[in-house]
C-alpha cells in the first residue's frame, strides 16, 4: 500500500500570537477524524503543544523561524513551506502533500493522492498566471500570451520520489530575480516552475478542493470538496470563524441539533 506524507506550518508573529496554531489544530484534527492513511508533520515556530495528550501518526516540530529581516514576516513564513525539506524525511511514501495552515478536510483526502503523475497543484478558476498574484517571475511581455491559470501556493502534492528536487526549484525561483516587485513571492513561485516544468501536473478539480471565500461561495458547491481551503478572507477573525463553522457543521451535525440542546441546558 502507498504511504503518503502531509506537513503544514503554525508560524505566527508576533510572540504570544495563536492564530495559525489554532487554524492547524482544525486542520490536524480535520484529518485524522476523516481517516487520513498518511503521515502528519507540523511545523510550528511557537512550544505549546497542539495536543496535550499525542495523536498517533501527529508529529509537532518545534522550527527557530528566526527573523524576517527585509522582508515582511508574512512573506518570509511562506518560504518555509519548501525550506523545510531538510527537515523532512520522505523515504519510504509515496506522495506528500503540502497544506496551508486555513485547510480544513471534510472527507478522506487519500484518493487525492492516488494516480500517477508527479505533481497536483490547484489552478484558480478565472485567473491567468500572468495576473498580479502569480506574475512577478513573469515579464510583462510574456504575461500577454500566457494561458496557463495562476497556481494557488497552499495546496500542493508532490511523488516523494522528487520532493526534494521541486522544493529546491521552489525556493530557487523564489529568491532569484524577478521581472517585476516581489508580490506573493511563494505562489509566483510556484507558478512559474508549473509553468517550465517537465514533469507530469495534474491539477487538483473543484470537486476535491474548494475555496468558498473566494471561488465558491455557495454551500451547496463547497460541502461536497474533501479539502476547504479558507484563502480570501478580509481578516484573520473572518477566517478563523468560518472554519470553526465548518469543522463543526462537518464533524457535530445531527437533524436533532443534539449539540445545541446540550449547549441550551
Amino acid at each position: 500500500m502507498p504511504r503518503h506524507l502531509a506537513y503544514t506550518l503554525a508560524l505566527d508573529h508576533p510572540p504570544g500570537a495563536l492564530g495559525h496554531w489554532t487554524m492547524t489544530k482544525f486542520l490536524v484534527l480535520s484529518l485524522l477524524r476523516t481517516r487520513f492513511d498518511g503521515d502528519i508533520v507540523v511545523f510550528k515556530n511557537v512550544a505549546e503543544p497542539l495536543f496535550m495528550v499525542p495523536r498517533v501518526g501527529v508529529r509537532e516540530v518545534c522550527i527557530d523561524a528566526g527573523k524576517a529581516g527585509d522582508l515582511h514576516f508574512w512573506d518570509y513564513a511562506q518560504a518555509w513551506k519548501f525550506r523545510v525539506r531538510e527537515q523532512l524525511d520522505v523515504a519510504g511514501y509515496d506522495k506528500v502533500l503540502f497544506l496551508d495552515a486555513d485547510c480544513l478536510a471534510q472527507r478522506n483526502i487519500d484518493a487525492l493522492l492516488d494516480g500517477d503523475w508527479d505533481l497536483r497543484v490547484y489552478e484558480e478558476p478565472g485567473t491567468s498566471a500572468g495576473m498580479g498574484h502569480f506574475n512577478c517571475f513573469i515579464s510583462e511581455a510574456e504575461a500577454r500570451t500566457l494561458k496557463m491559470p495562476g497556481i494557488n501556493g497552499g495546496l500542493l502534492a508532490v511523488r516523494a520520489a522528487l520532493f526534494a528536487e521541486v522544493m529546491a526549484a521552489w525556493e530557487r525561483i523564489n529568491f532569484g530575480p524577478s521581472p517585476r516587485k516581489k508580490h506573493f513571492a511563494d505562489q509566483a513561485a510556484l507558478t512559474r516552475l508549473v509553468l517550465d516544468t517537465k514533469l507530469r501536473v495534474r491539477p487538483f478539480t473543484r470537486e476535491e478542493v474548494a475555496f468558498p471565500l473566494v471561488h465558491d461561495p455557495r454551500a451547496q458547491d463547497y460541502a461536497r470538496a474533501a479539502v476547504l481551503h479558507l484563502a480570501g478572507a478580509r481578516t484573520f477573525d473572518e477566517k478563523l470563524r468560518f472554519m470553526f463553522g465548518a469543522y463543526m457543521s462537518t464533524f457535530f451535525y445531527d437533524r436533532q441539533a443534539l449539540l445545541l440542546h446540550i449547549f441550551d441546558t
